[in-house]
């Protein structure tokens, strides 16, 4: 009765009806749209004259049930985490878990908001893993197991996500505390110090990132000194990239997918790849045994003798094609853009915010109105009552991506890499088993990388520029 009372004091809950209004409409659209390319890819069983060129039939109908079952996962799991979210919303359940914080900590004899609040996101964080494992578990173990991805045990995935886990909590604990303490204490002008701290607590985990944290779920091994360093040193050298150290990393003891990418500021740049994305041709690892000595590979006669085997990975040729795209991104400060731009824009939601947050109604429409926590307060505002602007800055950040990514690939075939470039594109689609054919809609507003034949399209069109001239 007395819950039933609460609900019925708190107004019509305007804010709250139209913000979580606003969520399920994108929802709505969003459901749309990976219904437009499920129908894409359902219905395109056999792979049109360009694809054809790509990959083989045998690939492309494996990338096609890969996709299929990606697909009805995430719809399933969208339509959970919506109706997860509406509850949530609906039953005040973000109020029962506050003050359920609360009594946590009075039990130890505390009454601190800042110490409630990190219990809160303490107790939120292990409520949200043992909800989603279940799901998380079933992508892993399942869909990516079936189609040949997987390659951690249960033991090892449980262990990688409680560390991840933890080590997320430490940093939230870090960056949450300070900031919850300069938005009480820094009066009217609070937004500055609260943006100059969220700048420079982000500078602080981009510097330490690669020595302290990442280490701690990979190995990155300095690549020994062979062609494929020589190589990747040449590049570099050849655009003034100042690289100062080289590494492969052990992806695939969590997964076949490949990647390759940069990392650093100013003159200590560091270039990281996959230990999946190099072929037995390029990769200096796979040449050397655990005791450091030349190791032999086998036989054409003794591959056939344990069945055929499709390789993957990409030659050496192809590595430096492909990083001469990532450092491409470099060239043209795509790192700086986009966080220069971030930057005005956090500094503008937090001055938002301090406008929004004197507006008590706000938070008792969420069923605040006892007490109107900042922690809640900024995740009220920046969750639900910012999300259109949310929405309209991932088009934009989405829309900026793409056009980076063509500017990347001309940047590599400007420097003569084109044709590797491409090859080396081709093969992480098949190696990944990437569908590749995309709903236009669906696309434009998910993908953040073109989709192939658009890309290697326009690779061909630079080559043919730079022919001409």
């Amino acid at each position: 009765k007395q819950w039933y009372q609460r609900r019925v004091a708190i107004t019509a809950g305007n804010y709250m009806y139209c913000s979580l209004g606003f969520v399920t409409l994108e929802f709505c659209w969003d459901l749309y749209l990976i219904c437009r390319q499920r129908r894409t890819v359902k219905e395109t069983r056999d792979p049109p004259d360009d694809v054809q060129k790509l990959m083989d039939k045998d690939t492309y109908v494996k990338s096609r049930l890969y996709s299929m079952e990606k697909i009805n996962f995430g719809i399933v799991k969208d339509i959970y985490d919506q109706v997860e979210l509406t509850g949530i919303t609906l039953h005040f359940v973000l109020l029962a878990l506050w003050k359920f914080a609360g009594k946590s900590i009075a039990y130890f004899g505390y009454s601190d908001e800042l110490i409630q609040s990190n219990m809160f996101l303490l107790q939120t964080s292990i409520i949200s893993f043992v909800i989603h494992v279940p799901w998380s578990v079933y992508r892993q173990f399942v869909i990516e197991e079936r189609h040949g991805f997987n390659k951690m045990t249960l033991a090892f995935y449980f262990k990688d996500s409680f560390k991840k886990m933890a080590v997320s909590q430490v940093i939230t604990t870090l960056s949450i505390t300070p900031l919850l303490y300069l938005i009480k204490w820094g009066g009217d002008y609070f937004f500055i110090y609260a943006w100059g701290f969220t700048f420079a607590f982000t500078m602080a985990i981009f510097f330490i990132y690669m020595d302290f944290i990442a280490p701690m779920f990979d190995t990155y091994t300095p690549v020994p000194a062979s062609p494929l360093r020589t190589a990747i040193e040449d590049l570099a050298r050849s655009i003034n990239f100042p690289l100062t150290k080289l590494f492969v990393m052990d992806g695939s003891k969590r997964s076949a997918h490949s990647n390759a990418f940069f990392f650093g500021f100013y003159k200590n740049k560091r270039i990281v790849l996959f230990d999946t994305l190099l072929d037995e041709s390029c990769n200096p690892m796979l040449g050397l045994d655990e005791e450091g000595k030349k190791k032999e590979f086998p036989s054409e006669e003794e591959e056939k003798k344990g069945g055929e085997k499709k390789k993957k990975g990409c030659t050496q040729e192809e590595v430096v094609a492909v990083l001469g795209h990532e450092l491409g991104h470099w060239f043209h400060g795509h790192i700086y853009k986009p966080m220069i731009i971030n930057q005005f824009v956090i500094l503008g939601m937090f001055y938002s915010f301090g406008i929004l947050v004197k507006n008590t109604q706000m938070l008792a429409d969420f069923g605040f109105v006892e007490e109107q926590p900042t922690l809640i307060s900024l995740f009220v505002i920046f969750q639900f009552i910012f999300s259109p602007f949310n929405r309209l800055m991932s088009a934009v950040s989405i829309y900026m991506t793409r056009c980076f990514e063509f500017q990347a690939d001309r940047f590599a075939a400007g420097l003569g890499h084109g044709g590797n470039l491409q090859s080396a594109l081709v093969k992480l689609v098949t190696d990944n088993l990437s569908f590749p054919l995309a709903d236009k809609w669906f696309s434009a507003f998910n993908f953040s990388h073109p989709p192939i034949l658009e890309r290697l399209e326009a690779i061909r069109e630079e080559m043919r520029e730079k022919k001409q001239d």
